[in-house]
């Protein structure tokens, strides 16, 4: 019997080509000397995500790899938590001038390599890659759903 696997050499190309671009990511991250949980936490921080949980959702991450990269960061003085005016038990993050310096020096590099690198491909390439990854996140989404096996809780660890 032939594994299904073996018949799908475009899925694997297209697994592999995900598995390349996550490579180039965490170059990007170690470049700066963070992980890589350290680094798009940084990143979203800078770009205005004020809460782990924001983060987590953002990113896919968990609560725990989030929480363990803002204690990273904090101890690195690139990031704090202040609390918010009207719920002192929640915390947003914030740069602190140590993490803006850092980000200017390695971060805005960084995504100006992730710019110049879109910008090798034509604005119909942009549309194409951007409808057909959303277009199979789609269906990947509805597929999972529909397999009661895929079901996980949100708050459960792999």
């Amino acid at each position: 019997m032939c594994d299904s696997r073996e018949k799908n050499t475009g899925l694997d190309a297209l697994n592999e080509a995900f598995m390349e671009l996550d490579r180039a990511y965490v170059q990007l991250a170690r470049a700066c000397g963070l992980s890589e949980a350290e680094f798009w936490c940084l990143v979203a921080v800078r770009h205005g995500a004020e809460t782990q949980r924001e983060i987590c959702e953002q990113f896919s991450l968990s609560p725990q790899t989030v929480n363990s990269a803002f204690k990273l960061l904090i101890r690195k003085e690139l990031i704090r938590l202040e609390p918010y005016a009207h719920n002192q038990r929640s915390k947003r993050a914030a740069l602190t001038e140590r993490g803006r310096a850092f980000a200017a020096e390695h971060i805005v590099p960084l995504e100006a390599v992730e710019a110049s690198a879109w910008d090798t491909l034509s604005p119909e390439e942009h549309a194409a890659l951007i409808h057909l990854i959303r277009r199979f996140s789609s269906a990947m989404t509805e597929l999972l759903a529909a397999h009661s096996q895929f079901h996980v809780n949100s708050s459960e660890e792999l």
